[in-house]
C-alpha cells in the first residue's frame, strides 16, 4: 500500500465510525430547510448556466440555496473529493461517474446513499424508482458487498457513430453494419474527395479519439468486456479485444484512420467535410451539428457502432450524483433532495433536451420538451432509440488510473505497436492499479 492509500485508510477507519452513527431516526428528524448545498461539477459555459439557473429555481421552492462550482474535467472533480476528504471543505454532491464514486467510497470520501432512499420522510418513493426503471440500479456497483447505492443517476449517453451522410451516398455505400464494412467505407473516404469539403484539409476515414470508452465501445461491439465482475479482475487481452485492435491497427496501417490530432478535431474535421466518420458520445450531438452546419452543411447521420454480435452492443454511460460523506444530516438530507430535484420528470426531460444527454425518468419520454426535439432533431429521436444497446464500463475503483493507461496502450496500438504483447502488458498493469487501490 502507498503512502497516499495508507493516508486515505486513516481516514476512512475514522470518518466512517463517524457516519455510521448516523441512524435513519435522525434522518427522518433532518431539517434541510435553509441549508447550503456545494455542488462541485464538470459543466461550463452554456450547461452551467442552465444548471446554475435551476439551482435558483430550486432555492425559491425548497429554501435550500445551491452553490455550484466549476472543478474542471472529471477527474479533477474527483481529485478535488478526495483530498478535501473529511475535512469542512468537501463538497456534499459531486459529479462523476461510478468509478470515481467507487475510489471516493473507497477512502470514505463518498457515502452509500440507501439510508436518504429509504427514508420515509425524505427518500425515494416506489413510483419513482419504477419510474427510472434499470436506471436506479445504476449506482449499485456490483463489485462492492451489499451493493451500496453510490450514484445517484441524471443523465446517459452513447458512444454512437456520426458521419457525413451525403460523402458517403457519393461512395456509393450505406450505413456499415459490420466492421468490414466500416473499414470499406473509411478506406473509400480516404482515397477520394468529398464534393462539399470545406478547405483543403486531406480526406481521411475516421479520426480516432484514443478515450477509454472509445477502446470499450470497439471491444463491445466485437462481443468482449473489458472487466470480469465473477473474478474480480481487467480482461483487456482478451480474444474479442485483440479482435477490436487489429480491426483499428488494420485501418490504420492502410491510412484510413488515425489518432486524432488534437481535442475535438473529430468535431471539427467531419464538419468540414474531410472526416467520414467519428465515434463520440451522443452527448455531443449539438456540438456536431453545429460544426456540420458552419462547415459542409448537408446531411449527416448517427449509428449504432459496428458489431459483430448478434445485436448491437454500445458503451452506455452518463456521469451521475455522488454524494460526499460529512457526516452533516441536515446537508445531508438537503443534498438529497437536491439530487432528487435536477432528476425528476420534469428537470431530467429539460436537462436531456439541453445537453443532449438521454433522459433518466420514463415519464420524461411524454414530456412536451422531449417530443418536440424527437420531432426536430432525427438523430436526438434515433439516439433515444438506441439506449436499449447500452453497456457499461467497469464501476471499480482505480478506472481513472486505468482509462489513462488504456489510452497510452491504445495509441501506441494505432502507432504499429505489437497488439498482443501492449494488451498483456495494458492488462498487467491495469490489475496492479486495481490490487493497490482496494488493497487496505
Amino acid at each position: 500500500m502507498n503512502i497516499l492509500n495508507k493516508i486515505f485508510f486513516i481516514i476512512i477507519l475514522f470518518f466512517s465510525s463517524y457516519l455510521f452513527a448516523i441512524t435513519a431516526s435522525d434522518i427522518e428528524n433532518a431539517n434541510p430547510e435553509g441549508q447550503t448545498v456545494e455542488f462541485w461539477v464538470q459543466y461550463s459555459d452554456e450547461r452551467l448556466d442552465a444548471m446554475m439557473a435551476r439551482a435558483e429555481r430550486f432555492e425559491k421552492e425548497t429554501g435550500i440555496k445551491v452553490n455550484i462550482t466549476y472543478k474542471g474535467h472529471y477527474g479533477k472533480v474527483q481529485s478535488a473529493m478526495m483530498t478535501t476528504a473529511g475535512t469542512s471543505d468537501q463538497a456534499d454532491v459531486a459529479r462523476g461517474y461510478g468509478n470515481a464514486a467507487a475510489d471516493m467510497y473507497q477512502i470514505g470520501a463518498a457515502m452509500d446513499q440507501t439510508i436518504l432512499a429509504e427514508s420515509k420522510k425524505w427518500g425515494v418513493t416506489q413510483n419513482d424508482i419504477d419510474d427510472w426503471g434499470a436506471n436506479w440500479t445504476v449506482g449499485f456497483s456490483a463489485y462492492f458487498d451489499g451493493n451500496p447505492k453510490l450514484l445517484h443517476e441524471v443523465g446517459k449517453s452513447l458512444e454512437v457513430v456520426y458521419y457525413n451522410k451525403d460523402w458517403l451516398n457519393e461512395l456509393g455505400l450505406s450505413e456499415p453494419q459490420t466492421p468490414a464494412e466500416f473499414a470499406e467505407a473509411a478506406c473509400a473516404a480516404t482515397n477520394s474527395t468529398f464534393s462539399g469539403r470545406v478547405g483543403d484539409t486531406a480526406s481521411l476515414g475516421y479520426e480516432i479519439d484514443t478515450d477509454a470508452s472509445n477502446f470499450a465501445a470497439w471491444v463491445f461491439a466485437h462481443g468482449g468486456d473489458v472487466f470480469d465482475y465473477g473474478a474480480g479482475q481487467y480482461i483487456l487481452n482478451s480474444s474479442e479485444a485483440v479482435a477490436a485492435m487489429e480491426f483499428i491497427q488494420g485501418m490504420a496501417n492502410k491510412g484510413c484512420a488515425q489518432v486524432t490530432r488534437d481535442k475535438y478535431a473529430d468535431q471539427q474535421y467531419l464538419g468540414l467535410g474531410s472526416n467520414l466518420f467519428a465515434l463520440s458520445s451522443t452527448s455531443g450531438i449539438t456540438y456536431f451539428q453545429k460544426a456540420i452546419e458552419e462547415g459542409y452543411n448537408g446531411q449527416w447521420e448517427i449509428s449504432k457502432v459496428p458489431h459483430t454480435t448478434k445485436n448491437p452492443v454500445m458503451n452506455l454511460y452518463g456521469g451521475g450524483l455522488i454524494m460526499g460523506n460529512t457526516g452533516n444530516v441536515d446537508k445531508m438530507v438537503a443534498a438529497y433532495q437536491w439530487m432528487k430535484y435536477i432528476s425528476n420528470t420534469e428537470n431530467s426531460a429539460v436537462w436531456s433536451t439541453e445537453s443532449g444527454y438521454g433522459f433518466v425518468r420514463t415519464s420524461s419520454g411524454d414530456h412536451p420538451l422531449i417530443k418536440e426535439k424527437r420531432d426536430a432533431m432525427a438523430q436526438y429521436d434515433k439516439s433515444l432509440k438506441m439506449v436499449k444497446y447500452g453497456k457499461g464500463e467497469p464501476s471499480v475503483p482505480g478506472y481513472y488510473s486505468v482509462r489513462g493507461e488504456v489510452e497510452k496502450a491504445y495509441a501506441a496500438i494505432i502507432n504499429g505497436e505489437d497488439i498482443m504483447s501492449t494488451l498483456n502488458k495494458l492488462n498487467d498493469d491495469a490489475n496492479a492499479i486495481l490490487k493497490d487501490a482496494t488493497d487496505n
